[in-house]
């Protein structure tokens, strides 16, 4: 029977409570009723004030029929009573903290059932959540533990057997089959208390004795003889002791590697708890990658012509940003399939009821004779992985409650490579409006952002001395083909006007390349006698970038933007760009005439039109005619120029924020900064006096990313939506030749300065 020590005073109106100190300024209070009542919502008061939060309170029943209450709450230095009310002020018990006692773990205990001391102990370990201070309170913890060794006073233990970082330990033992889920894990230590994020892995194969293999991730400092491990589940309570970790253990890989094929189940409870260590430990990070990398799950997915149901998926990954991007194919000519289910490596689930953007895939059709559009490609948004996601499950869920599981590749490791996974995913005539807004573009945009927001700072060569003051720096972005270089090279040799005037900055944006090219240059340099600057970028960052990495150390007071695959027509070209845009302080940017090797017209000057589909696209003036075709001939102002030689002053090109990096590989770069120099209020103007030939797209036809298209329509649509208004208004211009600025001036009865903040205006909105 218990002890009159917690029974009601017999000369008092209500019980007084028995206190006991826990730790810190915290007081446990236990006090019993004879008789079950309802009370009501009872509140605790220090000297007749209302008590401070944090308080937390519970009554049980016990074996003699009555009630214990159980109160642990703030006892401030100088509490002299402290008094516990029901709602309606009726006092129900008291106590006195001068009078408070050693706490009794077996005497709080006695007297009450199994379920009755399961929700004591859950009451403290869920107490200490909310009262911070008690998690790192010894004496709170000596509690604890006693109380727990009440209910399990023999405690088996578990054994460390792998270090997934330097800071982890993994541990295993196991649980009784019947145990049931696992709601919780707290660790206690002779410092404190802690709860673990993660759920252990609980195995699903007894073994002869009935038990389940049981694996979890713990920091190892807290491994040790005085360490307990509690598992609470919903009907009850185990603990384990951790056995001392020895000196030397095997890393996460040695020892998965012994157990091959490590369980799912287990890997998922690996991968969760690095993840909540990556933000923070980069060794826990590498962890999470390599796991992933060196032990991927094996792929998985159903293509057989003689099932009603069949479907993979190619490409899963995350975006960065929470966004997760799948493309892929589904047969399902009888509608069995309701939704299709995603798993992260860390446990996070979206469902994808409806497979918005589809098109045809040949090699499902052939393999089940059917026309219907397998494909398809979806983006889901989300949150932000904790670390990195290289490879999802995936699972058709069908009407019946059944599942087929589906496991795709894993994500690949370079950057570049995702993006052009994306960008591969759908061919391009399927590539509708909608399936840009909605499904590409929310996918490309994250990862390309990621790609270009911090670029290393390149590596800087020079090949002889420079022009000590040059006019104009030649920007020329290399990337792979380098077959024209030498012929570039040679025909800026043989012009006087490239000797003093100019400075050459080549800039390499395929790394890979770099001790070849550097070997390269000094032949050249040797040969041709021309000053060279050699920039190489850490990556390939694309076609701005690249442009940008050449003016940041260019020196000129002009900046000419020329591909390698320009060639000038005779020397002298450069002098008579210069003047054409020296000519008016109003002009920003000037482009030459283009050739093609046929001598037909490449380039004109550039303007915008719309295609088939109403989507603006870039266009060049007379293309295809021949070289002297009377319109191209003459000198005008024009909508813009092409990239692929674009002379502006180093000023102005600073002023509009140079090259904008966010478009995808090698299109739309440079009519977007021709809009950006228009919205400015400058002009832009063709001199077709200097003849260049253009071999066009030499670079870009080797680059893996651009995918036949796709990239391409990714940057229309993302130019247009930038630039549409802007290109409205230019396009309903008249662009005549010479004379264009005073007679489009006294037309529209604007100063050059109104028609700068029309621009600007038009751009804004």
């Amino acid at each position: 029977m218990l002890p009159t020590v917690l029974a009601p005073h017999p000369d008092a109106a209500v019980p007084t409570a028995r206190l006991h100190g826990v730790g810190g300024d915290f007081v446990m209070a236990v006090w019993e009723t004879a008789s079950p009542g309802r009370p009501g919502r009872i509140a605790p008061a220090i000297d007749g004030a209302e008590s401070p939060r944090p308080y937390t309170l519970l009554t049980v029943p016990t074996a003699w029929g009555g009630e214990r209450t159980i109160a642990v709450l703030r006892c401030p230095p100088g509490t002299e009573t402290i008094a516990f009310r029901t709602e309606a002020d009726c006092p129900v018990s008291s106590a006195h903290p001068a009078d408070r006692t050693e706490f009794d773990a077996a005497l709080l205990m006695s007297g009450l059932d199994g379920p009755a001391r399961l929700r004591v102990v859950r009451l403290l370990l869920d107490f200490c959540r909310s009262a911070f201070s008690l998690q790192n309170d010894g004496r709170f913890a000596l509690l604890c533990r006693r109380l727990i060794l009440e209910l399990s006073p023999n405690p088996s233990s578990l054994a460390v057997r792998c270090a997934p970082t330097r800071q982890l330990a993994l541990c295993d033992g196991s649980v009784s089959a019947g145990f049931g889920e696992i709601t919780a894990t707290v660790v206690i230590t002779p410092g404190g208390m802690r709860r673990l994020e993660v759920a252990p892995a609980v195995g699903t194969v007894p073994d002869k004795r009935a038990r389940l293999p049981l694996h979890l991730v713990m920091d190892r400092a807290l491994c040790g003889a005085e360490t307990l491990v509690v598992l609470l589940g919903r009907t009850g309570l185990a603990c384990r002791t951790v056995a001392a970790a020895p000196a030397e253990l095997p890393t996460l890989l040695e020892w998965l590697e012994r157990r091959q094929p490590c369980p799912q189940h287990l890997r998922d409870h690996i991968l969760r708890a690095l993840a909540l260590r990556a933000a923070d430990e980069p060794q826990a990070a590498a962890a999470v990658r390599e796991l992933q990398v060196l032990m991927p799950l094996p792929r998985r997915h159903v293509a057989a012509a003689d099932r009603p149901v069949g479907g993979d998926i190619d490409v899963a990954l995350s975006t960065g940003d929470g966004g997760l991007f799948l493309a892929g194919w589904l047969h399902d000519p009888h509608g069995m399939v309701e939704q299709l289910r995603i798993t992260s490596p860390f446990g996070d689930r979206r469902t994808l009821a409806a497979l918005p953007h589809r098109f045809p895939r040949e090699d499902v059709a052939a393999m089940y004779k059917s026309a219907s559009p397998a494909g398809f490609a979806a983006w889901i948004p989300g949150t932000p992985d904790p670390a990195p996601a290289l490879q999802y499950r995936c699972e058709l869920l069908l009407r019946s409650g059944g599942r087929i599981e589906i496991v795709p590749p894993p994500r690949p490791l370079n950057p570049a490579d995702v993006r052009a996974a994306v960008l591969g995913s759908m061919p391009p005539p399927f590539v509708t409006q909608a399936a840009l807004e909605t499904c590409i573009a929310p996918a490309v945009a994250p990862i390309h952002a990621a790609m270009t927001a911090e670029v290393p700072a390149p590596e800087v060569f020079r090949y002889g001395a420079p022009a000590a003051d040059p006019a104009v720096s030649i920007v020329i972005p290399l990337y792979r083909n380098l077959e024209f270089l030498r012929f570039q090279l040679a025909a800026f040799a043989i012009d006087p006007a490239m000797a003093d005037g100019a400075e050459i900055i080549l800039v390499l944006d395929s790394p890979e390349q770099r001790d070849e090219l550097r070997h390269y240059l000094h032949g050249l340099h040797g040969l041709y006698a021309l000053p060279l600057t050699l920039v190489v970028n850490a990556a390939n960052h694309g076609y701005s970038t690249s442009n940008n990495a050449g003016a940041a150390v260019a020196r000129g007071r002009h900046l000419l933007f020329l591909n390698s695959d320009v060639i000038p027509d005779r020397p002298g070209w450069l002098p008579r760009l210069v003047a054409a845009l020296e000519a008016s302080p109003e002009t920003g940017a000037v482009g030459p005439k283009l050739l093609f090797e046929d001598d037909s017209l490449q380039h004109a000057g550039l303007f915008f039109g719309r295609d088939y589909r109403g989507r603006w696209i870039n266009q060049h003036y007379h293309k295809g005619m021949p070289r002297d075709f009377a319109p191209a001939c003459l000198p005008r102002a024009v909508p813009g120029v092409t990239g692929a030689c674009l002379l502006m002053p180093a000023a102005v090109f600073r002023e509009v924020g140079g090259f904008t990096t966010d478009y995808v590989i090698g299109d739309y770069e440079d009519s977007d900064l021709c809009l950006k120099v228009r919205a400015s209020g400058r002009e832009i103007r063709y001199e077709p006096a200097v003849e260049l030939y253009h071999l066009e797209r030499q670079s870009i036809s080797r680059h893996a990313g651009y995918t036949r298209g796709v990239a391409s329509e990714y940057n229309a649509w993302l130019h247009a939506g930038r630039w549409s208004a802007l290109m409205e208004d230019l396009m309903g211009r008249d662009w005549p030749a010479e004379g264009y600025s005073r007679s489009l001036g006294r037309s529209l009865g604007r100063s050059p300065a109104r028609r700068r903040n029309r621009s600007r205006k038009t751009s804004e909105a």
